[in-house]
């Protein structure tokens, strides 16, 4: 009886926890179900309701935000069952901003919606990028009524100009608005039109009037403009005869692209002309200067920056993807002397010098600049700042430099101190002169405590010579 009694006991236990399991697994079936159905559904149905404009974009925001962190499947299945009526609704009012129907931060909130659960959306992506280009048109235009307000009538023009095509609403409203500023300057510019061209400053007075004519159709103006032109016209190719006779044959291709916008078409096929022909001849006088010195230079192609450097042939350089001129100081200023000539005092002959230039031009050698590096080799770092070419004592020419960009190569206990230094067209000519007036010539290192000089040679003023030759039968 005892073990029946038991027996009984253990099975009514157990049956118990049973029920409590099934009750316990119907009360969780029915939170899951709460959950991810009903509770679903409701929220489903709120997504719906915006659908349909019977909820508030804020109603839907706070409802997907609370449960995409609650169920991760949550956006997925939004995505599903409702992706392509949400996009289209979104779409729908995006329209309606783009046709000025409602404000930018209205539609901002259906953007803010949509956004985050479509982001990888190509419709939503390329819908966001067109309003965004729509609301840049609307800031165009509100930025250009400012402006006018302030009186800041080009200013005004220019941003009215941003103003899209396809934007019908704000570009009727700019299109007004650039004819009310056009007004208001038409007479000042046509005044000082006149007043430039008295001066014969063509290319200001043909601005004013395209000015103008870009953002009004007027005869008169297009015939005022044609005049000044046909003006303009004599008036460039009497100067350009001069330029030539001068042989400034770089100058007149610079001035030649310089001024064909302003001439128009009636005169580009006589300008493309003259500026072939000109062309040619610069490169005629190229090819004859380095022909004249081929026995004295070398031509290093330099890869990397698609340059062409030219060089004095005894430097010991070879041509590489890119050109060092720490090589070109270094093996110049310890291997270089000043040599020997007639009248030259003979302790010149084991100096070292102190003077090399170089050129460094494009691929096809049209355009170029004028290096040159100063320096020399010694015991002594005198820590230079400024170099000096002197006659008789008397400073003629100065450098400007850099001192960040002084070089210092220590070679046992002597010392290379350099820096190169590109000079100008009107350097290049200034010191030409110089060295073809005198011979006399000497260049001073100045230091903070000491100074370096020394006698230019006849080698370095031939090298100077030579250089500055090639260099202005390329640039001018």
């Amino acid at each position: 009886m005892g073990v029946l009694k038991q027996l009984k006991n253990y099975w009514f236990f157990s049956l118990k926890i049973v029920i409590v399991m099934v009750v316990a697994l119907i009360i969780w079936g029915a939170m899951i179900y709460n959950r991810h159905v009903i509770l679903y559904e409701k929220q489903l149905n709120i997504l719906v309701n915006y659908i349909y404009d019977e909820v508030s974009p804020d109603d839907v925001t706070s409802v997907y935000q609370r449960f995409i962190n609650l169920d991760s499947d949550y956006g997925q299945r939004i995505k599903k069952d409702l992706g392509d009526s949400l996009i289209s609704r979104y779409q729908y009012y995006a329209n309606l901003y783009m046709l000025r129907k409602i404000e930018y931060e209205e539609y901002l909130q259906y953007e803010q919606i949509i956004e985050p659960l479509f982001f990888s959306s190509s419709k939503v992506i390329e819908t966001i990028d067109e309003v965004s280009k729509y609301y840049q048109s609307q800031r165009a235009y509100i930025k250009g009524v400012n402006l006018q307000q302030q009186g800041f009538i080009e200013e005004a023009i220019e941003a009215y100009g941003q103003v899209m095509f396809n934007d019908q609403s704000y570009y009727e409203l700019a299109k007004g608005r650039i004819m009310q500023c056009v007004q208001l300057i038409k007479e000042q510019y046509l005044t000082e039109a006149n007043e430039f061209y008295e001066q014969k400053n063509y290319v200001e007075a043909i601005k004013r009037l395209n000015y103008l004519i870009d953002n009004e159709n007027d005869e008169g103006i297009t015939s005022l403009r044609w005049y000044y032109q046909s003006e303009f016209y004599l008036e460039v190719m009497k100067e350009i005869e001069e330029l030539i006779e001068n042989n400034q044959l770089g100058f007149v291709i610079n001035f030649l692209q310089e001024i064909e916008p302003y001439l128009g078409s009636s005169y580009e096929e006589t300008l493309h002309l003259k500026l072939s022909e000109v062309t040619l001849q610069r490169a005629q006088r190229r090819d004859k200067a380095l022909g004249k010195y081929a026995g004295k230079i070398q031509v290093l192609v330099n890869t990397e920056s698609n340059q062409q450097v030219i060089t004095y042939n005894q430097l010991a350089l070879q041509s590489s993807t890119a050109f060092n001129p720490v090589n070109l100081a270094t093996y110049a200023f310890t291997n270089i002397k000043k040599g020997t000539a007639e009248g030259v005092d003979k302790s010149m002959v084991e100096q070292n010098i102190n003077v090399m230039p170089y050129i460094v031009a494009n691929s096809d050698i049209t355009s170029a600049t004028m290096p040159v590096v100063f320096g020399y080799y010694g015991q002594t770092m005198n820590d230079f700042d400024l170099i000096e070419l002197r006659q008789n004592g008397e400073a003629i020419v100065s450098f400007e430099m850099d001192p960040s960009e002084k070089r210092q190569v220590w070679i046992e206990d002597e010392v290379i101190e350099w820096i190169t230094i590109e000079l100008s067209q009107e350097e290049v000519e200034q010191v030409q002169q110089l060295i073809l007036q005198t011979s006399d010539l000497e260049i001073v290192f100045k230091g903070k405590y000491l100074d370096y000089q020394a006698p230019i040679s006849t080698l370095e003023r031939d090298l100077l010579i030579m250089m500055f030759e090639i260099y202005q039968s390329i640039v001018k």
